[in-house]
């Protein structure tokens, strides 16, 4: 077969995109390895390139990798978010006479007849949720999403529930679609990690706790978990396993789209003398690097998603890696991709929350099995599966 220039947009690598980035990041970490046939062009928007290189190679294999060739990062301008993919991004298709580009839901109106496009989705959140995105970026995504699908050649779905709902929104036909599931975690997880007191230190985790890690969008619904935890507490105080709990909840503090509901809840706290009273106990601790967020998983004694909507997940899958026990929102998306591994509990409801919570720390037989089935359902994926897929798609 002959050989492909394949074009990858890298712009969510280096820039604590969470989700974003680790697809990004792992999937083509994943390609480069299984493939040294084909030529691969990464494309971003930051010009000096040496962060982005340390992020996707490391160490002699960024030797090795740089001398095979098959290879190359290459910055694009202009930085800005819509030029850049309507003007840079087509300009250097045509430059590196691109047979596949392959890009994240905004694809560019036009490119060279040869080059195929190929978008990711991973999710449509905002048409079932529109009331938790700010107009204007409502307004762009109500524009371009569904110009880039019918642009786009073929599309990619991370998980069932993201094809039914492109489906259903969007009137797609299905054969365009295929569905790929996401790895189960990054090089990161699989490393023997030091110091792990140090890093535990240093975000103020004195106790056992309980850990979310993700945006803090309003879709993410973490006002509901630090409401359960601090009724939690309040309520169950007597109990140790419950007077001894943290709740550590991770990702950028007042970034893009923050939710105004976690102000709220923490305001009502501070007014509520036995809240007041546990607020120490909830931890913030900004965005978690890399390498340090494998431990934050593997110390804790239970994960918790309580996310409205998500198009994958991939955090319930880290956490499984882990061997930690996980609670999530009963979601259509975390059952398909959860099975029987997590204890699900009502989307939104506070109460049924802190009973799944109160579960699992009480009942050690429950919080066993969770780990059981969490790790052998967290085998279902990989990266390099995610890769063969994706890769098949491009040349296909």
């Amino acid at each position: 077969m002959k050989k492909q220039k394949i074009g990858i947009d890298i712009r969510a690598i280096g820039q604590q995109r969470t989700g974003d980035e680790n697809y990004t990041l792992n999937l083509v970490k994943a390609l480069l390895k299984i493939d040294k046939q084909n030529q691969y062009f990464l494309l971003t928007d930051i010009e000096e390139i040496e962060d982005v290189k340390k992020k996707i190679f490391s160490g002699a294999e960024t030797k090795a990798k740089i001398k095979n060739k098959n290879v190359e990062i290459t910055p694009v301008l202009p930085k800005s978010k819509l030029f850049w993919t309507f003007f840079g991004l087509p300009r250097m298709a045509k430059k590196l006479d691109l047979d596949v580009l392959h890009v994240q839901y905004i694809t560019p109106l036009w490119l060279p007849k040869k080059t195929e496009l190929i978008t990711t989705i991973a999710d449509v959140s905002f048409k079932s949720f529109p009331e938790f995105i700010n107009k204007l970026d409502l307004f762009l995504l109500n524009i371009l999403v569904p110009l880039s699908l019918r642009r786009a050649n073929k599309i990619i779905a991370v998980s069932n529930f993201t094809k039914k709902e492109i489906i259903n929104y969007y009137k797609i036909d299905s054969k365009k679609i295929t569905v790929i599931h996401n790895g189960n975690a990054g090089e990161n997880f699989f490393k023997k990690i030091k110091n792990k007191e140090k890093i535990l230190k240093k975000f103020g985790i004195k106790k056992s706790y309980l850990f979310y890690v993700g945006t803090h969008q309003p879709r993410k619904d973490v006002s509901t978990l630090i409401k359960a935890f601090l009724k939690l507490k309040v309520e169950h105080s007597q109990e140790t396993e419950i007077k001894e709990l943290q709740l550590v909840i991770g990702g950028k503090i007042k970034a893009h789209n923050y939710d105004p509901k976690i102000d709220k809840v923490m305001k009502e706290a501070q007014d509520d003398l036995k809240q007041k009273q546990v607020l120490s106990d909830l931890i913030f601790t900004g965005y978690i690097d890399n390498e340090e967020l494998p431990v934050l998983y593997e110390q804790a004694e239970i994960f918790i998603f309580p996310s409205l909507y998500e198009g994958f997940g991939l955090p319930l899958i880290e956490a499984m890696i882990s061997k930690t026990p996980v609670i999530c929102s009963d979601i259509e998306c975390f059952q398909e991709i959860a099975g029987d591994a997590a204890r699900f509990y009502k989307a939104q409801s506070q109460q049924d929350l802190q009973k799944a919570m109160l579960e699992v720390i009480m009942k050690p037989e429950v919080k066993e099995k969770l780990v059981q089935k969490g790790t052998k359902n967290a085998t279902k994926y990989s990266w390099e599966k995610s890769a063969r897929e994706t890769l098949a798609t491009f040349i296909s």
